[in-house]
């Protein structure tokens, strides 16, 4: 029967997302995303443009679990000012913010993580630190009361060779470091501004194999310090806690120092060229890979930032090898734990991360591996109850019949695939032949409400030489303004994605309504062409019913009729179009089993306009353009040649998000040096295809 081989098909079409959300026992790897920036130093207005590398955590090699990853740009107070979605492609994506001129001057961060790292391992999402400027509005007051901050952030900054985790305010004790002496000695500063009389406290050293140092101190003037060799600190990841004489932990940091035992660094000797002069740097396989594997690389050229908070992919990686999150987050659960493994007798030792390299999926923990997911729930708008177990249906309106069904979890809940393509989605969620019920819908956001927030901006702690470099790249960007130099535009995708074939494929009875005599109604042409449709009316309302030919009769329940791609309930609303504006009637005379539901025959009508024009939507029906992808932020690679008797006060000289080399493909840098005079820096970095991070410094001086 032809209705069977079709029950067998439909339950094909939505194996995918059932085996995302319907298997608990299946494991897959936990994320991370490392995010390259331009640049770390902005003026507001100007484009923040970055490059996503996401890592399977277990292979450390790029992911092709999740694709799409989701970018927020985080003020001080922990919530987003700018979001965007970017599509993964083999683990990688690119795009930018443009800085609203509203922003006020202060520490900013970009949050990354998909949403299989938001729900399964949220310690993974990323922080990348930023400053932003903004001569209009440079008052630090809305971000000056940190007590109402809900987000703190725990952050790596550059501090020489030293890459050192911020701290907790637990009895305003801090910790700092500094590598001095030629690289030979590491300094750790600790600094108490209310320390207790004659107390005793307790420094721990550990790494991943234990313990190294213990050593007990009393506060000098509020500060103790020690130093050790360097040469004696054989791994690239350190714990420092700080005990009181309680055994109470009220201090905790984490010390990178950037020694890689992972990956390849190479600095190549600096360029010495001229002002508006073209530069060209061919980037070969064979000069920066020992294994010969491609490489997916991004690359960057600035002006000379002063005291610039990044981590490199070679730096993050080895971090994340050693500890698999940020530390921090786990300490305070110890002092709700009894006693195990790590909590030693009468005192309390660091909690190393054991965080699981794969997690199971469930209904809120899944990846979107082909496709974005789109999550909802339906409740009674007076009663608030779930509206559970029942079959619903996303209609994508268009030319085509193109629609997905699903059956509501006990909270009401529904999980439906939306194609991965720029534009805006029309869709419409609904609950077939229910008119009798008042229904809320509600889509779920993929962002988080509040991110990992940077520490609070001080003006007053702004060094001379970050000052310096902020002044002169406001007035370049005012010039590069009065001549309407813009290093990059923004591009929207306006264009309407909808369905792309019908679900049921070919249609028994097809019409196409200009190929026939005009006649009045579209009711006449059901009658004349299409004999398996039934019509009839009741108490002045039209109903329609298919007649089917494998049984030999007319099927009670009602068909499920469309009208450009939407679900109708009410035949009326079609036959009172004007057979005009129709372009085509298409029947399907069959029982027809789709995912979780079995239809009666489908009646599809489509208009010339493909556009679904009613006075009203159906009752529990939600229409929705949906943005996806929509925004995206190119830069610009070279000036108009209406611009070369004007001043060029470029800084930024060159960004290439997508660089993949491979034995038979090399990469060519091509580049025009502006008229800022300087230090500029190019950084290459990206992953091999066989998970090695690498990363290529070379200064440029233009004179």
């Amino acid at each position: 029967m032809k209705n069977k081989i079709i029950k067998n098909i439909s339950l094909i079409l939505v194996v995918s997302l059932t085996s995302i959300l319907g298997s608990r026992a299946q494991n897959i790897p936990a994320e991370q995303i490392h995010v390259h920036l331009q640049k770390n130093i902005y003026i507001a207005g100007e484009a923040i443009l970055f490059k996503l590398y996401c890592i399977n955590a277990g292979e450390q090699k790029l992911s092709n679990t999740s694709k799409v990853a989701y970018v927020e740009l985080i003020g001080e107070n922990g919530f987003p000012v700018a979001q965007t979605d970017i599509i993964l492609e083999n683990g990688m994506g690119e795009g930018g913010f443009v800085i609203s001129s509203q922003l006020p001057t202060g520490n900013y961060a970009i949050n990354a993580y998909t949403h299989w790292m938001k729900t399964s391992s949220p310690d993974f999402i990323n922080f990348s630190p930023l400053f932003i400027f903004n001569n209009q509005n440079i008052d630090d007051s809305n971000y000056s009361n940190t007590k109402n901050l809900k987000s703190s952030f725990r952050d790596l900054k550059n501090n020489d060779l030293t890459l050192v985790k911020a701290e907790f305010k637990q009895e305003d004790v801090s910790i700092n470091t500094k590598i001095e002496d030629a690289n030979r000695i590491l300094r750790i500063s600790v600094k108490s501004n209310s320390p207790v009389v004659e107390e005793t406290y307790k420094i721990v050293l550990q790494s991943r194999k234990g313990r190294i140092l213990e050593k007990y101190f009393k506060f000098d003037q509020q500060n103790w310090e020690l130093l050790l060799k360097t040469k004696d600190l054989k791994s690239s990841n350190y714990n420092i806690s700080i005990l009181n004489s309680e055994s109470r932990l009220v201090k905790t940091a984490v010390i990178h120092l950037a020694k890689s035992h992972r990956g390849r660094f190479i600095e190549k000797p600096r360029i010495t060229t001229n002002q508006r002069q073209k530069i060209k740097i061919n980037l070969r396989l064979d000069e920066l890979s020992y294994q010969n594997d491609s490489l997916f690389l991004s690359a960057s050229i600035k002006l000379m930032e002063p005291n610039t908070p990044s981590i490199d992919i070679i730096d993050y990686m080895n971090l994340y090898s050693d500890f698999s999150a940020d530390i921090g987050s786990y300490l305070d659960k110890n002092k709700q734990l009894s006693k195990l493994s790590w909590i030693a007798e009468g005192e309390l030792e660091t909690l190393w991360l054991n965080n699981s390299n794969s997690y199971s999926i469930d209904s809120l923990k899944y990846p979107e591996k082909e496709a974005y997911i789109l999550e909802g729930q339906i409740k009674n708008r007076k009663t608030e109850q779930a509206f559970a177990g029942e079959n619903i249906f996303l209609s994508k309106i268009g030319g085509y019949a193109d629609i997905n069904t699903f059956c509501t979890n006990d909270q009401g809940k529904f999980y439906f695939n939306l194609p991965l393509k720029k534009g805006l989605q029309d869709i419409s969620i609904q609950v077939k032949g229910r008119d009798d019920l008042d229904l809320a819908f509600k889509l779920k956001d993929k962002f988080n409400s509040e991110g990992i927030a940077p520490i609070p901006w001080n003006n007053k702690k702004l060094k001379k030489e970050k000052l310096d470099f902020i002044k002169q790249q406001f007035e370049n960007y005012r010039i590069r303004n009065i001549y309407k130099q813009e290093n990059f535009h923004e591009t929207i995708d306006t264009c309407l994605y909808r369905g792309q074939s019908n679900f049921y494929g070919k249609a028994k009875h097809f019409i196409k309504i200009d190929d026939y005599i005009r006649l009045d109604s579209l009711e006449e042409y059901f009658h004349e062409f299409i004999s398996t449709v039934k019509i009839k009316y009741r108490k002045k309302k039209p109903y329609m019913n298919v007649f089917s030919p494998d049984d030999s009769r007319t099927l009670k329940q009602e068909p499920l009729i469309l009208f450009d791609g939407l679900i109708i309930s009410d035949a009326s609303k079609i036959l009172n179009k004007r057979s005009k504006d129709i372009d085509k009637i298409e029947v399907i005379p069959y029982e027809y089993y789709y995912g979780s539901s079995h239809l009666y025959g489908i009646i599809n009508v489509t208009s010339k306009k493909k556009d679904c024009e009613l006075d009203e939507l159906p009752k529990n029906t939600e229409r929705y353009y949906l943005p996806l992808f929509t925004k995206d932020v190119e830069f610009i690679k070279s000036q108009t040649k209406a611009q070369k008797n004007h001043p060029d006060y470029r800084t930024d000289l060159l960004w290439e998000p997508d660089i993949t080399l491979s034995h038979n493909k090399d990469f060519e840098l091509e580049f025009t040096t502006s008229d800022i005079k300087g230090e500029y820096e190019l950084i290459v970095q990206g992953l091999s295809e066989n998970g090695d991070p690498i990363v290529i410094k070379q200064r440029i001086l233009i004179e």
